[in-house]
């Protein structure tokens, strides 16, 4: 494996991806971002902090996966854990699937490696932090360390509900980081706008807290096909709907870093 440089030619920015409700597309999310920014030519990190059954692991197919246990307990190194996934043009570190390290991992065994991770980032462009949904405490310091929190609300009531109680824990812990929202499965592009606007005004109103619209992603078939057969969306499907929001969404993220937010 090439060795790690740091780069120094751009800003390295840490993201962390969640949800407030299970099946809400979120490692899917995350890992069509990191190959959309694979594609221009950025270099990106894609961390694993779900320990669910479905992981990047599982759904990608990949092998090589990282006993999470050894990089708690400080005997495996995070550049010994790193793997290329060349079908994404990103890099990957993950855990297998189903192992869920973080819920009983010690809060002092966690923060040591966030810290880790925090410099490590350096040598990426972008990291990206697949977050579990049910995270414990041990969850919080990656949290911490976080540049932007982007938050996936699928299109219904019940999403909005769950992810305006995540935003009143997400406050108290990620004090650094700015909070943007991206709308799921959403019939029209409409729809998704008026969702974000019904959960804008219950943040602000109740938890003081400003949210950012960084996208809303339309409902496709197409994107659930790519899951089930293990496949990118952009390697399989590049110009269906889903695949063009993402790639706004994307647009979107490198507009925001250009102007040093």
């Amino acid at each position: 494996m090439e060795s790690l440089k740091q780069n120094k030619n751009s800003y390295h920015h840490i993201c962390a991806v969640c949800s407030g409700t299970k099946a809400s597309g979120k490692t899917w999310l995350t890992t069509t971002l990191c190959h959309d920014l694979g594609l221009r030519k950025k270099k990106v990190l894609f961390f694993d902090a779900d320990g669910g059954v479905e992981n990047v692991a599982k759904q990608l197919n990949i092998e090589h996966c990282t006993a999470y246990n050894r990089l708690l307990n400080g005997s495996q190194t995070l550049n010994n854990s790193l793997s290329r996934f060349d079908k994404g043009k990103f890099d990957v570190i993950c855990s297998f699937p189903g192992e869920d390290r973080f819920n009983t991992a010690p809060m002092g065994r966690a923060q040591l490696l966030a810290g880790d991770l925090n410099y490590f980032a350096k040598m990426y462009d972008y990291v990206f932090i697949d977050c579990a949904n049910d995270e414990g405490k041990s969850i919080n310091p990656f949290l911490n360390i976080c540049d932007s929190l982007f938050i996936l609300v699928n299109a219904d009531t019940a999403s909005v509900i769950a992810t305006y109680h995540k935003l009143e824990m997400l406050k108290k812990i990620a004090l650094k980081a700015q909070f943007y929202i991206i709308i799921n499965r959403a019939i029209s592009q409409e729809e998704g706008v008026q969702t974000y606007k019904a959960l804008l005004k219950a943040s602000k109103e109740f938890i003081k807290t400003d949210l950012n619209l960084l996208g809303v992603i339309r409902q496709d078939s197409r994107i659930r096909e790519a899951v089930v057969n293990q496949s990118l969306l952009l390697n399989r499907y590049p110009v269906c709907e889903g695949a063009e929001d993402v790639k706004k969404i994307v647009c979107q993220i490198l507009e925001e870093n250009k102007n040093g937010i």
